[in-house]
């Protein structure tokens, strides 16, 4: 978004720099891109005369002008424009003047001296239009400063607008935010309008045909209106931001684009048939022709304004030719609308064709403003082109958009931006962007106009807030939120790489599911898998829940698996699972892994053995012993009654009493659900649970001791009723602080052994932390060991 500085201070008294203000805009959200000083740019660039044109002698397209700038002698250029006349006043380039990166010198064109240059709008950084050189009012003084001539003495500032600020796209806008950053007033444009007794509803209706894609469609009629060129004054003002004027009341419609940011557009009201507007889908294969002179082929996605008879321009984006003003004009129909903002844009993209219009309409435009904006362009075309401005304005508002409400907590807003605001001061703060604010019961109510679409959430007025006040005033912080676990990630991470040391590939399904799964895996109505979150708005009927167990997912794996002829693999997914009890979703972790086929891959060296439940069991075991190190005597594996495992070959597995997972082979009947022929082994692990009843204390850490340890090697004969994890806490018992470890690693049964004993073998490993150890002092703790044995346990040497 371009706009001139002189022309916003129109609205507003601004008292400070153009750069000043500028890097306060930026601060106070609106990022300024780049700032055009104008009157630098036209350095050396003057008011010329062309008092005579000759041909040029040696080349047919150029002529050689003499041009008066207002001193002693004419300077002679060479020109190739189209356009040039005797007595034209025209801007001239003069030696030494920079028109971008070129720096205009005497040069020879085909043989003859040229000392200037005679400039178009584009060459001038005015506008794109490079058709011919740009001709200036007769009235300029031959010799001034093209920058002052122009008023041109001006910066022109270009600002980065957010699809969600529709409102800063005009200049109005740009005014109320800056009035509201430096705590002034603007003023709105006047307009007075002196209306004829005819209605405008004899003379035009309108009738909108899909109100979905036109909320909103004014229509105002002027009579007797005289086409010609702008004033100067409104050629100055499009010309300074890029706009290249045509005529008086296309020119209006532009100015009012870039005051007050929404696209307005005038028809011929005489080529209006029947007097009839109508707002309608495109018919398929219609065509029309725009105001780019390139003709387009429609269909019903695209929205066209049109006549009893023939579309009469592509609604939101460009008029066309069979309904735009020419010097023959005389009656006009004014409109101003609202349209869809996506259908809008997708017609833009699909027809290729874009503008000022398309991009103003793309973004939600305020339908409530209509009236006030079609008003004010009446009232310029009656000063600008004369006219009889018609009784009224021809309104089609089907539903009206009312401003939506917000509560904002002064309390809530303090927490987040870590200040100390006082509630009247944001109040002031709010008020100033023109929003209405009524204070009750500690908090504010506050009412959003239908100008600012962006505002929807309370966290969009504590944002509104935290501008006002100052970025630069808001205190850096930084606050260390630890939302991940790490020693659970550690967990999780030490998991995979066990699984996959062990052959298993890991596989990561959606967390989407049915309770059509459910029913597959023969779960009853009351079990806790049932109770499963509901997708509001699910892919499909496959898609409805979100997942409480992973074994489904990993059996439609292992089917597509086998499918592909692989016949020996292991899987595991470590994910999410998802409860819904009492309105509130629950999450945890599973790991559930899956078993086909022969443990290891084929060896020919040995015979390979299919997977069985000790070979299950063993995976669970080393992940609960030496993944998360629980105890082992505390682990206990039970029947389950799940009803996805085959009888007497599933187990519950328990940790002091609280379940945590389950492991088993899944039954036929399951198996045949998913089309699996072959068995499947199954493991199924609360990893929540498990990480909740591991110790919640620090890690304490010990120096290793450098002193050298002693091994002992004791064979035992034991009776066969005592653990051994009994044998072990007696051992350590004697000398705790000394014995490092026991390990066993023989065990024995046989004619040498009577029926009710059997031979262990430990290996026990002494150490001090604080002096070396003796033989003869280990022997004694040795021979202590296998007394307290004997009396307690009846465990004997054996010889």
């Amino acid at each position: 978004m371009k706009f001139s500085y002189k022309w916003l201070q129109e609205f507003l008294p601004i008292e400070i720099s153009a750069n000043d203000f500028c890097n306060r805009l930026t601060m106070f959200g609106l990022e300024v891109e780049e700032i055009t000083d104008m009157g630098a740019a036209l350095d050396n660039i003057v008011v010329g005369k062309i008092e005579k044109i000759n041909e040029h002698p040696n080349a047919d397209k150029l002529s050689v002008c003499m041009v008066d700038v207002g001193e002693d002698s004419s300077l002679q250029i060479i020109c190739g424009a189209p356009n040039i006349e005797e007595n034209q006043k025209v801007p001239v380039a003069e030696i030494g003047a920079k028109l971008g990166e070129n720096e205009i010198t005497s040069v020879k064109l085909r043989g003859v001296k040229s000392y200037g240059m005679i400039c178009s709008e584009k060459e001038l950084n005015l506008s794109e239009d490079h058709s011919g050189i740009m001709v200036l009012n007769e009235s300029l003084n031959v010799g001034t400063q093209l920058a002052k001539a122009l008023e041109l003495d001006d910066y022109i500032i270009e600002v980065e607008v957010t699809p969600n600020r529709p409102d800063l796209l005009g200049i109005l806008g740009i005014a109320r935010e800056s009035a509201a950053m430096l705590e002034k007033d603007y003023s709105n444009p006047a307009t007075i309008i002196t209306e004829v007794a005819t209605p405008a509803s004899e003379l035009i209706s309108v009738n909108i045909k899909n109100s979905e894609l036109c909320s909103r469609y004014t229509a105002r009629v002027i009579k007797d209106v005289k086409v010609k060129p702008s004033p100067l004054w409104l050629q100055k003002k499009l010309r300074s931001v890029g706009m290249r004027p045509i005529n008086n009341i296309v020119d209006v419609t532009n100015y009012i684009l870039m005051e007050q940011g929404h696209p307005i557009h005038a028809f011929d009201l005489d080529k209006v048939e029947d007097n009839k507007i109508i707002v309608r889908q495109a018919e398929k294969g219609e065509k029309i022709t725009l105001l780019d002179e390139e003709t387009y082929k429609l269909n019903p996605n695209n929205l066209v304004i049109a006549d009893s008879k023939k579309p009469m321009a592509l609604a939101g984006i460009m008029g066309g030719t069979n309904s735009s003003i020419n010097q023959k004009t005389t009656d006009i129909v004014l409109e101003c609308a609202c349209f869809n903002a996506l259908n809008i844009r997708n017609t833009s993209r699909e027809l290729k064709v874009e503008s000022d219009s398309s991009y103003r309409f793309e973004r939600i435009m305020d339908p409530n403003r209509l009236k006030e904006i079609i008003n004010r362009t009446a009232y310029l075309i009656q000063q600008t082109a004369g006219g009889k401005i018609t009784k009224g304005v021809v309104d089609n508002y089907p539903e009206k958009i009312k401003p939506k409400k917000i509560t904002l907590r002064p309390e809530r807003a303090n927490d987040l931006l870590k200040t100390d605001i006082k509630t009247e001061i944001m109040r002031h703060y709010l008020e100033n962007l023109e929003l209405e604010v009524i204070s009750k019961d500690n908090v504010l109510e506050v009412t959003i106009p239908t100008f600012r679409p962006d505002i929807t959430r309370e966290i969009d007025l504590i944002e509104e807030i935290s501008r006002s006040y100052g970025y630069n005033n808001i205190d850096s912080s930084y606050d260390i939120e630890r939302i991940e676990n790490s020693h659970k990630r550690i967990m999780q991470r030490k998991m995979r790489n066990f699984l996959v040391n062990q052959g298993f590939y890991e596989v990561c399904n959606l967390s989407f599911s049915s309770q059509q799964e459910l029913d597959r895996l023969q779960i009853s109505e009351d079990h806790k898998l049932r109770n499963a979150a509901d997708l509001k708005n699910p892919l499909g009927d496959h898609f409805s829940i979100m997942r409480t167990t992973l074994i489904p997912d990993l059996l439609q794996n292992i089917a597509h698996n086998l499918s592909q002829n692989f016949q020996n693999f292991k899987l595991f997914e470590l994910n999410k699972v998802y409860f819904q009890f009492n309105n509130n979703t629950e999450e945890a972790i599973h790991l559930t892994g899956s078993l086909v086929g022969n443990y290891f891959e084929s060896y020919w060296k040995e015979e390979q053995d299919k997977v069985d439940f000790f070979d299950v069991k063993g995976i669970v075991e080393c992940l609960l012993n030496n993944i998360f190190e629980l105890q082992e005597n505390f682990i206990d594996f039970s029947h389950t009654a799940q009803p996805y495992y085959a009888n007497n070959l599933g187990a519950e597995i328990k940790f002091k009493n609280k379940f945590i997972g389950s492991l088993g082979k899944i039954n036929r009947d399951v198996l045949i659900e998913y089309d699996i022929e072959e068995p499947v082994w199954l493991f199924d692990l609360d990893f929540s649970s498990i990480f909740a009843l591991l110790p919640k204390e620090k890690f304490n850490y010990e120096p290793i001791s450098k002193f050298p340890s002693l091994i002992r090697d004791a064979a035992l004969v034991a009776p066969k009723a005592v653990p051994v994890a009994e044998i072990v806490d007696i051992i350590t018992s004697v000398k705790p602080d000394l014995i490092k470890n026991v390990e066993l690693f023989d065990v024995y049964e046989g004619e040498q052994i009577d029926e009710q004993h059997r031979s262990l073998a430990f290996r026990i490993e002494f150490q001090s932390k604080e002096k070396t150890l003796t033989d003869k002092y280990v022997d004694k703790i040795f021979d202590k060991i296998i007394d307290e044995l004997d009396d307690k346990k009846k465990i004997t040497l054996r010889r």
